[in-house]
């Protein structure tokens, strides 16, 4: 498969609220990797935001689960592909795998 020319993983959200000329905070989200990669909407509510940031941090777990169970898929062998799909759902959703 190509490779892909993103930000390399892994990517990470934290908190990063905006400062208002009024001094008032604006909640918002940092998404990045060895560099940033993009902030949340801080138009969206707080909760909405950070199921976003955490959707797009594991972009990258997502992306190579997703390959590997196409590699795997044309091998007939999935069960290391599903365990590693798993884990980045899980790590996109914020449950527990």
């Amino acid at each position: 498969m190509p490779k892909s020319a993103h930000t390399p993983g892994p990517w990470i959200y934290e908190y990063s609220p905006w400062i208002s000329q009024g001094r008032t905070e604006i909640p918002a989200f940092e998404i990045h990797g060895e560099e940033k990669v993009c902030d949340t909407n801080e138009d969206r509510p707080i909760e909405e935001q950070e199921a976003n940031a955490r959707l797009i941090a594991a972009a990258p777990d997502l992306l190579a689960a997703a390959e590997l169970v196409i590699q795997r898929w044309s091998q007939g062998d999935l069960a290391e592909a599903v365990r590693m799909l798993d884990s980045a759902v899980a790590q996109a959703t914020g449950s527990a795998s």
